[in-house]
């Protein structure tokens, strides 16, 4: 991102999510630096927020964006922004009175997508990471069945085909093996119960199907370098789907 943002319109929201930040772009140059933040972009005016939008177009693919709306009363100097922010692709929209209560928007960012395959799948069409349909609808329907499947083999029968074709099919468009994005899928819906829950660790990866929590514990670090401690705390999930990007190779 090469422009801007000084304006205190725009505000970093990171742990441990009990004040607002002047964004630095600066601070995202390096890939991964902020794990878990969050761009809080509280629109006042069009005219002089134009900039400001094209430069959250840009954004990081893994800082969400939640966008603060102006009074009704002030919403007339914002419509031309607003009828187009669904372009950002922005987490949430939520009224003014939000911008002060850190702890609303700590559960906003939190809380997770109403379809996570969907979601997930539509960060990485952005992303440009799956290049064509067939293998869009194949990653959708591993991130569906990833609770209840735990091996591929079990997860290729339950999509009708074999693993030699999934694997064909991942291949051809230079994608991790379909093994690897199952695991990886496991992992994702852990992490938005992490975020979610009081649960145990160890409680949350028998229900996973884990063994114990120690061996879903080395595989998170070992699939995205975070521990569940520290996914607990990072919160949000386009980060945790970047840094599986980045461990594979794929970015």
């Amino acid at each position: 991102m090469s422009l801007l943002l000084s304006s205190a319109t725009v505000q970093l929201f990171r742990p441990p999510y009990d004040r607002f930040e002047k964004y630095d772009p600066a601070l995202t140059a390096v890939p991964g630096a902020l794990p878990g933040a969050a761009l809080i972009w509280w629109i006042v005016d069009a005219e002089r927020q134009q900039d400001e939008f094209d430069a959250l177009r840009d954004r990081p693919y893994e800082l969400p964006l939640l966008i603060l709306l102006p009074p009704p009363r002030e919403i007339g100097r914002t419509l031309p922004l607003i009828n187009v922010i669904g372009t950002l692709h922005p987490r949430a929209v939520l009224p003014v009175g939000a911008f002060g209560a850190a702890e609303h928007l700590r559960h906003v960012l939190a809380a997770p997508p109403p379809a996570l395959a969907e979601a997930a799948v539509e960060h990485l069409r952005r992303r440009g990471v799956l290049p064509n349909r067939t293998v869009r609808r194949e990653v959708h329907r591993i991130l569906e069945l990833a609770p209840e499947v735990p091996s591929i083999s079990k997860l290729a029968r339950r999509m009708y085909t074999s693993r030699r074709t999934l694997g064909r099919h991942f291949a051809a468009a230079k994608l991790p093996v379909p093994s690897h994005w199952l695991q990886f899928a496991r992992l994702l819906h852990l992490t938005i119960h992490l975020q979610n829950e009081s649960t145990a660790v160890f409680r949350l990866a028998a229900r996973a199907g884990y063994p114990d929590g120690f061996t879903m514990s080395n595989q998170m670090k070992r699939l995205i370098g975070y521990r569940p401690t520290e996914v607990r705390q990072f919160l949000g999930w386009e980060w945790v789907v970047e840094a599986w990007l980045r461990r594979e190779g794929v970015v």
